[in-house]
């Protein structure tokens, strides 16, 4: 246990560093999305469902940019543990432009889902309201490519601080300007759910600008820039970007997505089961927020390894962070099995949302032990740049396993609204069985080769 302990307890303490502002970062932006659903919720239950059924929607291509964002992290990474300043510079540039076209790609997708919004059998009730606050929602995608390019970026260089600071002050400012547009407040109009869409989106335009200027005051990427100016835009440096971004993009889309259709098929059901999904979807994030920190500290500790070439390390890194997230799902799920009756009040005063968001919790108990699996597996993964493989066995995992288990339990077997739950479980622990059968096959290849 001593020897253990010793080869291990570095790990824990750099993964644990890094993770931290990490999850502070990601719980300002739960926050705000509670924040969000509990002043919506206020509003009614056909308010609360419109935005629900928006958000799920912008969901689809934002969490594609999200995953496509994320591979300027290992490759940074990998860059940073060299000490090679002209390729982080390289990457920088060819990152911003990539992520910009992806944002401006992403604002027209939204533009195609908006049009499709009145084909996708939502309670008509809701439908005005969702498309007026989808609207701003969907507009907001450009500035967030810009945020997460410099967040990823600073991520890659073991600077997690930066990204914790803009999504702190961010949040504070969307959650005041959120108050006073959706009330009416500070002599602004009362608008309802597309004041909440406005402050989104005013929110998100000045984190990107506040991300991006710190990013240009670093000395180390104005070195990294002074290195790398004489170099000109290579399209090989583009398609290594986009060879690897895609693929991830697909595996965040896989993954969210599942959960967008099901609350697309709780839609079906009607209002009260669609309000109960979103308590228990933003219930989640806080778990989440905690499991993602650690997947996105092993990425970066794990691409700075990877550098070194040697494999006994990132194994004990990876053994450490599977071994922290597991002690966090401990105590996560004690506290929402004992509360799970009451927390739905927190956001609904309906007697029938809250029972069934109740129930719900108990499922989202269950899953979120695979799902913390996964997602440090995942994280081990994009570390060692392992793209196209994951994103193939996350799509199976949930649009061959999740989705349609999901549908035949509610709609088939008569579970109902949580049936719809159902499939993630068994879903998320498919996907963390194979993630850890490829992860094994990477790190037994690289063992011959140090030997070497």
């Amino acid at each position: 246990m001593k020897r253990f302990w010793r080869l291990h307890r570095l790990h824990y303490r750099d993964t644990m560093r890094l993770s931290l502002p990490v999850m502070i970062s990601q719980l300002g932006q739960i926050t705000v999305g509670l924040a969000d659903n509990m002043m919506v919720g206020r509003l009614g239950t056909t308010e609360l469902a419109a935005a629900a059924f928006a958000n799920m929607l912008v969901s689809l291509p934002l969490f594609f940019g999200m995953g496509f964002a994320l591979s300027l992290t290992p490759l940074v990474g990998k860059a940073y543990g060299a000490n090679d300043m002209t390729a982080i510079g390289s990457y920088f540039r060819h990152g911003l432009l990539s992520n910009a076209l992806v944002g401006l790609l992403l604002v027209a997708v939204c533009g195609g889902l908006y049009l499709m919004m009145p084909l996708m059998h939502q309670p008509g009730s809701i439908l005005g309201i969702a498309q007026s606050y989808f609207i701003y929602i969907a507009l907001s995608m450009f500035p967030t490519m810009l945020f997460l390019m410099g967040k990823q970026l600073c991520e890659g260089m073991a600077d997690t601080k930066s990204a914790m600071l803009v999504t702190i002050v961010g949040n504070i400012l969307h959650i005041g300007s959120n108050y006073a547009l959706i009330f009416g407040k500070l002599g602004l109009p009362a608008l309802g759910v597309e004041g909440a869409g406005i402050s989104t989106l005013l929110s998100r335009i000045f984190m990107a600008t506040a991300m991006l200027v710190l990013v240009f005051r670093k000395p180390i990427i104005r070195h990294a820039l002074q290195l790398s100016k004489l170099l000109r835009l290579r399209i090989a440096v583009v398609r290594e970007l986009v060879w690897l971004g895609v693929p991830m993009g697909i595996h965040v889309f896989s993954e969210a997505s599942a959960f967008i259709f099901a609350g697309i098929m709780m839609g079906w059901l009607g209002e009260v089961g669609l309000a109960a999904h979103q308590i228990v979807i933003s219930l989640s994030g806080l778990g989440f927020m905690l499991y993602q920190a650690i997947g996105f500290s092993t990425t970066i500790r794990i691409s700075q390894l990877s550098a070194l070439e040697m494999p006994s390390l990132i194994k004990r890194a990876s053994v450490s962070s599977s071994q922290i997230v597991t002690a966090m799902v401990m105590v996560v799920s004690a506290i929402f099995l004992i509360f799970h009756r009451q927390i739905p009040y927190l956001f609904t005063s309906s007697d029938e949302v809250a029972h069934v968001a109740s129930k719900l919790i108990i499922v989202f108990v269950v899953f979120q032990v695979f799902d913390a699996t996964q997602i440090v597996f995942s994280g081990i993964l994009r570390g060692l740049a392992d793209a196209k493989i994951p994103s193939m066995l996350t799509v199976i995992s949930y649009y061959l396993i999740a989705i349609p288990t999901s549908y035949l339990a509610a709609f088939r077997f008569g579970f109902g609204e949580v049936g719809i739950w159902f499939g993630f479980p068994i879903g998320l622990g498919i996907c963390s069985l194979l993630f850890l059968l490829r992860i094994r096959m990477l790190i037994g290849r690289m063992e011959p080769l140090r030997c070497r």
